[in-house]
This record gives C-alpha cells, structure tokens and sequence, in this order.
C-alpha cells in the first residue's frame, strides 16, 4: 500500500504570540541600533558647534595680528597672548601662520598646511578634521588675500578633540540610557496587549474543545475580531460541507444496506427451493437461478466498492497515471465484445489511430467505461445497435457511447446520476449505480458528462468529456 502524503503548513514558531514578540523586539533593536547611530551623528554636531565658534574667534583674531610690513609677514604676538591661546586643561591648542611662500611666520610646524581655494575669502573661517602626531584634531583655517599677485596668508588654530568627545558622550548617554528602560517597559505592553487579543482565540479553543465529534453545527462569530473572523467563516463553510458529505454517506449507507439485503434475501430463498427439490431438472433450474442471482450481488458488490473508492480518492490525484483513453476504450469493447453477440446487439467501435492520452486511475477509467457499456448492451433490444467513439486533440478527449435502446427521458437525465436511482418503466434489473459511478470517476479526473438523445431520436447518446494529458 503507498505511503500517504500529507500536505501540511510549515511554521517558524509554534506560538504566534512568540513569533510576533520576536519580530517586535527584532524592529525595535534595530531602530534602536539606527537611533544610536543618528544620536552621535547630531551629537557630534551639537558638540562641535560651540567650539567650532571658539576656534573661530581665535583664528579671526590671529588674522588681526597679521600685517605687511616692507613686503613681508609680520604677526604682532606679544607672548601673553601665545600663553593664552595654549591654556587647555583638556586639549591641546595648535596655531600656525605661513606666509606666501609656505614659510612658517609664526606657531607649530607640525600643524599641515592646505591649499587655498580658487576663491578667497579672507572674512571666511573654514573648518576641517586632521591629526597632528596621530592626535585627530579639528582645525579652524582662513586665507588672508593681503598681497596682490601673491598667494594668500594661511592662518590657522587647530585643537584635539577631547572636551568635544566628552560633550558628545554626555548628550548621547542623556538620550540612550533612558531607551534603555523604555524598550523593554515597550516590549512587556506589546506582550501584555497580544496577550489580551489572543483571548478570542482562546475561547474559540475552548469551545472547539468542548463540543461533541458529531457536533458540526457552525460557530457563532459574534464578538470574534476582524481578522480571526475570515478564518472562522472558512471553518464553518468545511464543516457545512462536512456535515453534507456526512450526511450523504449516512444516506448512501442506508440504500447500500437495503440494496444488499434484498439479493441476499433472494439468494437464500432460491437456495432453500433448490434444496427442497427432488428432481434433478427442477434442482438445476433452481441452482442456475442462484448463480444469476449471486452475479448481479457480485455486480452490486463491485460498484459499490468501485463508488466508495472513487469517493475516497477525491481530488488528490495519488494513483494517476498516463493512460491511453484510445487503448482503454478497445480493450473494454473487446471484453463485452461475447455479451453484445450473445444478445445480438451489433457493437461497433470507432476510434483514431493514435493514442489519446490522459492522466487518471487505470482502474476507475475502466469502471468507468464498463459501466456505460453494460448499460448500453443491458437496455438495448436484441437485433438493436450500440457504437462506442473516441476521439480527441491536444486539449480534451471525448468518448461517446451511443445506443438504440429505450432512451431515457429529459426531466430524469439528471436524476439517474444520483445513487441508486432508476428510471421507471425499463423493465430491466440494475442497481442504480452505473451512473452514479461514471458521474464519479468522470469528475475525480476533472472531466464532464451529459446525456443526450441519438441523430434519430431513439435511444441514448453519453457523452464524456476528459481534459488530456500534456
């Protein structure tokens, strides 16, 4: 017996409410992470700002000590004012003035130049980041045009970085350190609101628990969240049809009993009357009645069994294989082949000479087909015709059976599809399950029937209609 295969949904987590934490906790840290990152950017501004503009001031009154003198640099820098510009608890302070030439006119050698720009402005303080002896220092540079024709007095203050490292960590610990209280307080009321809008779901367990296995009743929506209730309606709609399904089977059961019963009644009667016979002729013909009787339970007993397994199979297709449906078609004609002479029924067969191929179960096709060849041959009159085609394209194969026997009637064309029921006034033994069965496997292959009547108005013509294979 092949392994049944299970399709199943595939989930990260087992719990919802711990999946949607993670990934509410995910988001934050990395907001949280963005917002560090965008927290030291500003505080780095905000820190710079302050001694950017301190800077400033020194480079514009360094600028006021430059002159001219005879053609040359000369800086009027009384040593006060040099003890001034070094007095740093924290950092230290660099100066330099290079004149022209790129010669040193005043303060630290190891302070590096910078080009002037194209346009000078001698009113405008420029800054920019450097290092001075592996010290990273921000520096404060402006270029006095005080010589025509000549390149500009480059003036510049540079100072290290530490009382603007030590303002930046203070403003980003006033901000960070308090996120640090505030995302888990975020996470425990995320936890806390989840947890209370999981409680429809919850009692929805409860109640699903509670019921009884034939309790196919729908469940009440009212008071189930937007977003559960779609889920919920779709569970009402399966045990709708659930009940529908079951409900059929209960009937379906019911009929099978009664039909079984009924030749199994018979049977031990006609065996009990042949027992009681003393002659050997009248034995015999009670006997040969107990073997047709125990031919049509057989019958019975096989589309029965046929219905349920075409039922069971359902839509998913496991056992399907290509089939040849032209193939098919001749070797169950060519079985019935004996039964048509032996009623005098001239059985034609008609179809292409290459394959027409669908994907199906060997075994329900057969039953398929020989259903609506034992009907054809069982209500069609010795000396009348029956004539099986098949045919079809790239898209679809067809199959016809056509007979001239008693036809049946429009207003019950859909009804014998249905288990067990026969149309009145055949005079003919069935079960009732032909139909039903070839209606069946028709679908379970994706495929359509109909019932019509034949060119000259007598008779039946079935039609079948089953997608091919690619």
């Amino acid at each position: 017996m092949p392994e049944r295969r299970f399709r199943r949904l595939q989930y990260a987590f087992n719990s919802l409410l711990g999946e949607i934490l993670l990934w509410i906790l995910t988001l934050l840290m990395l907001l949280w992470a963005i917002s560090v990152v965008m927290t030291y950017q500003v505080a780095d501004s905000l820190a710079n700002m302050p001694y950017d503009e301190q800077l400033a001031n020194e480079v514009r009154g360094l600028s006021r000590l430059v002159a001219i003198q005879q053609g040359r640099v000369t800086v009027n820098f009384p040593n006060p004012a040099r003890e001034i510009l070094h007095a740093d608890s924290k950092d230290r302070v660099y100066f330099q003035i290079l004149g022209p030439d790129g010669k040193l006119v005043a303060g630290d050698r190891d302070l590096p130049p910078v080009d002037p720009p194209e346009a000078v402005d001698g009113s405008k303080v420029l800054f920019r980041d450097d290092s001075i002896l592996d010290d990273e220092v921000r520096v404060a540079y402006s270029f006095l045009p005080l010589i025509p024709d000549r390149e500009p007095v480059l003036v510049q203050v540079a100072e290290t970085r530490q009382k603007r490292l030590g303002l930046a960590g203070r403003i980003i610990s006033g901000v960070i350190v308090p996120q640090f209280v505030i995302v888990p307080i975020a996470v425990l009321l995320v936890y806390l609101g989840l947890s209370r809008g999981i409680t429809p779901l919850q009692r929805l367990q409860q109640e699903l628990h509670d019921r009884l296995p034939s309790d196919l009743t729908p469940i009440s929506v009212s008071g189930i969240p937007s977003e559960i209730r779609p889920i919920l309606e779709a569970l009402n709609d399966v045990m709708v049809r659930l009940d529908g399904n079951l409900e059929a089977q209960r009937r379906f059961i019911a009929d099978a009993a009664h039909q079984l019963k009924t030749p199994l009644t018979g049977l031990r009667t006609q065996t009990e009357l042949a027992l009681r016979e003393t002659s050997p002729e009248a034995m015999r013909r009670g006997l040969e009645q107990v073997a047709v009787s125990a031919e049509n339970l057989s019958r019975l007993t096989q589309q029965l069994l046929s219905l349920a397994r075409a039922e069971a199979i359902g839509g998913s297709g496991e056992d399907f294989e290509p089939v040849d449906i032209n193939e098919l078609v001749r070797s169950v004609a060519h079985e019935w082949a004996d039964r048509a002479l032996a009623r005098r029924i001239d059985l034609g067969l008609e179809s292409q000479g290459r394959p027409l191929w669908v994907r199906g179960s060997p075994f329900m096709l057969h039953e398929m087909l020989t259903n609506l060849l034992d009907n054809a041959i069982k209500y069609t009159p010795p000396g009348g015709m029956v004539t099986v085609r098949a045919s079809g394209d790239r898209t679809d194969c067809r199959i016809e059976f056509e007979d001239s026997g008693i036809g049946i009637p429009v207003e019950d064309r859909q009804r014998v599809f249905e288990p067990f029921y026969r149309a009145l006034g055949t005079g003919t033994d069935g079960s009732g399950l032909g139909l039903t069965i070839v209606k069946e496997v028709c679908e379970l292959h994706r495929g359509t029937v109909s019932i019509d009547s034949t060119a000259t108005g007598r008779g039946t013509l079935v039609r079948l209609s089953i997608p091919a294979a690619v």
